[in-house]
């Protein structure tokens, strides 16, 4: 009579190859969401950047507008930039931009609006749209609810329009409204 001996299978003490592959592909699915992350944090963080730059830019404009509140009406003239549309990188304005401490009156205005399409043009991307547009309202003051009949005072608001494009192609814009404040004479005299 033959013996046979029994053997028991033993089992591997590795990894199978379907085991390596499942690990491979969670970890290259982590890794690839952290690259997702990176970029969208990319992302927003210009775009807080070019908010920031408008922010400074719009606050500069209104700042020398409110310093010449004489020749307020000149800065938003529909035939020279900034009052009509000026598209950063495609339009350019005349005029070399001197800074001086002096104020643009008359032919001053051409240096100043000069001045202005440098700063758009060294801190906007190309193809941004800035204008600026003023409108008056009239307000009637109120007491106690009951509206004076005799006295109005009308207010000259301006809008600083900023339109550009982020690096995904979406448009964004933004509206920045302010009141260069009364003329010192009464005709706003910019001579």
């Amino acid at each position: 009579m033959m013996k046979y001996k029994s053997q028991l299978a033993t089992t591997s003490a590795g990894f199978t190859l379907i085991e390596v592959l499942v690990a491979l592909l969670i970890v290259a699915l982590g890794m690839l969401g952290n690259a997702m992350l990176q970029l969208q944090g990319m992302k927003n963080s210009n775009d807080a950047y070019m908010r920031s730059q408008i922010g400074i830019i719009a606050t500069e404009i209104a700042d020398k507008i409110r310093a010449n509140r004489e020749c307020q009406e000149h800065y938003v003239d529909t035939t020279e930039h900034i009052g009509k549309a000026y598209t950063v990188g495609t339009d350019s304005i005349a005029g070399t931009c001197t800074y001086t401490s002096g104020l643009g009156a008359g032919s001053d205005m051409a240096n100043e609006r000069a001045c202005l399409g440098q700063l758009l043009d060294r801190s906007l991307p190309a193809g941004t749209v800035v204008s600026l547009t003023s409108n008056t309202k009239t307000f009637k003051p109120t007491r106690g609810g009951v509206t004076a009949a005799t006295s109005s005072k009308e207010i000259n608001f301006f809008t600083l329009k900023i339109v550009w494009t982020d690096r995904d192609g979406e448009a964004h814009n933004i509206d920045y409204q302010f009141d260069p404040g009364a003329c010192v004479n009464s005709t706003c005299s910019c001579s």
